[in-house]
């Protein structure tokens, strides 16, 4: 929908607060939002409703500044009807192929950015005179490289290693993910931050009319099923849900609960996971309708038992905080972020062990209180960690510091600081010092005074890494150093 009257920032003590006093915010500024991931559907998984959620409240709360976005043939129409009162400039073609670069400094009507911020991870965009924030949303292709090809890994590490040396500021979704990304990258607080995702408020409220339509086309009943809302990724776990399901009805054959899997599942995995439920009996109890629009699933989540949330991986966690904002009682993983999301307020299992997500299973069918107390804790967990306006407050706040942080450097360092970042984020050997989850798991620490965030050891290549940068003139030295004082926060 088009956006509404603007509303004033929400202030809040949430996870980005600090305490340095308020940074001052220029009145009006140019921002470039690189949107050229997003897909239409439900393919981004999460990351998507971030990304438009956090857009909504920049126009709401920034009304005076200038916002461009940077699309696609593919989501530039749905883009610009959600929000009208932004610029957009589409760089890609319905091939995927680049229509023309973007020029930041050169914008279209004679603009020129100000900030660069990246929703995706990867900086596609970046150029060294344009403070750039990425957000990122995990580290899974390092935890678990067998959910991937090894050119997906690759090409994840590659735009991972390229947002930590180019960005002044990655932005992560939980403190979980930026604890790891601090570990891997050896960067400080200052330059890896995190803002959860306080979207408590993204779903629609619907009718009691709509609520019954909505189960009654799925041939549901109200509060007789779980609730899993995940495409049918390998770290999501269905597989695992599927044989405890398997479990559980064949100790209770009399229940009449049922499972509702949502998300994308029309792929060859999501094919095979529902012929496996059909194989194990289960194709009338273990249900796969698909991507749902807001509305449906907004009525197929306040109107379920309890949310069940068995996956492996999580960056943060969304469905647990719109279930638990709804009054959903929750059944989650005991891993990755998912414990920082729902704190006491969730059953935990362990996602590895049917038997545990059986006994989960049988104490919300068999326990009412149980569930009832859950779902009131849930709501005050939820309450506690924000919403989308303060959550788009810390990010507006983060801005302003990669802004300020820039201006404190004097015109000569600032360039010479740029020109080393961008020169160690386009050189070859650099670019392939992450090449394996493995390596990127062991921290890329081994470049001169981590000039670029992430150095790495990995034999022969780092090594040819290091080589190359002490080959560069004596000038150079003096740049690092004065680059070295930069990342460690003292003033060059």
């Amino acid at each position: 929908m088009p956006l509404a009257t603007a509303t004033p920032p929400v202030s809040s003590a949430s996870s980005w607060s600090s305490s340095q006093p308020a940074l001052p915010v220029p009145k009006s500024l140019v921002v470039v939002v690189d949107v050229t991931p997003m897909l239409p559907g439900g393919g981004n998984g999460g990351a998507k409703w971030v990304a438009l959620s956090l857009i909504e409240q920049f126009l709401r709360q920034r009304p005076d500044w200038h916002w461009w976005l940077l699309t696609t043939a593919a989501n530039d129409g749905f883009l610009g009807e959600m929000f009208p009162a932004a610029h957009r400039l589409r760089v890609l073609d319905e091939q995927g192929q680049v229509i023309a670069p973007p020029k930041l400094r050169a914008l279209p009507g004679g603009g020129r950015a100000n900030l660069l911020f990246c929703p995706f991870t990867a900086p596609f965009h970046a150029t060294p005179s344009v403070p750039t924030v990425s957000i990122v949303h995990d580290l899974q292709f390092a935890a678990y490289p067998q959910f991937f090809s090894r050119a997906e890994v690759e090409e994840r590490g590659r735009h991972f290693s390229h947002a930590a040396v180019t960005c002044d500021r990655l932005v992560c979704v939980s403190d979980h993910v930026a604890e790891e990304v601090r570990r891997v990258t050896g960067l400080d607080r200052r330059r890896v931050r995190f803002v959860h995702n306080s979207m408590v408020d993204r779903l629609p409220a619907v009718d009691a009319e709509t609520a019954a339509a909505a189960l009654a086309g799925l041939g549901l009943a109200a509060h007789r099923y779980l609730l899993y809302p995940a495409n049918t990724w390998p770290h999501k776990n269905h597989a695992m849900l599927i044989t405890a399901a398997g479990m559980y009805f064949a100790a209770h054959p009399g229940s009449d609960l049922k499972i509702v899997c949502t998300g994308v599942s029309d792929d060859g995995r999501g094919r095979a996971l529902r012929n496996a439920a059909v194989r194990m009996g289960l194709g009338e109890r273990v249900l796969f309708p698909g991507f749902q629009d807001e509305r449906c699933f907004a009525a197929l989540m306040t109107q379920a038992r309890a949310l069940i949330f068995p996956s492996l991986f999580e960056g943060f966690g969304i469905p647990v905080l719109e279930a638990m904002a709804n009054g959903v009682p929750v059944l989650s993983a005991n891993t990755t972020s998912l414990p920082e999301v729902a704190g006491d307020a969730a059953l935990m299992f362990d996602p590895r062990r049917p038997r545990q997500i059986v006994g989960a299973i049988e104490t919300i069918e068999n326990d009412p209180e149980r569930g009832q107390r859950l779902a009131e804790a849930g709501s005050l967990r939820a309450a506690g960690l924000g919403t989308a306006a303060s959550m788009a407050a810390g990010y507006l706040e983060i801005f302003a510091e990669a802004l300020a942080e820039r201006r404190r450097l004097s015109g000569l360092v600032r360039w010479q600081v740029l020109i080393l970042r961008h020169w160690l984020a386009h050189h070859p050997t650099v670019a392939a010092a992450v090449r394996l989850p493995g390596r990127v798991r062991r921290g890329l620490r081994r470049l001169p005074g981590r000039v670029c965030g992430l150095a790495g050891r990995v034999p022969g290549q780092v090594q040819r890494a290091r080589a190359a940068v002490s080959r560069r003139l004596p000038v150079l030295r003096r740049i690092m150093g004065r680059l070295r004082r930069f990342l460690s926060g003292s003033r060059p």
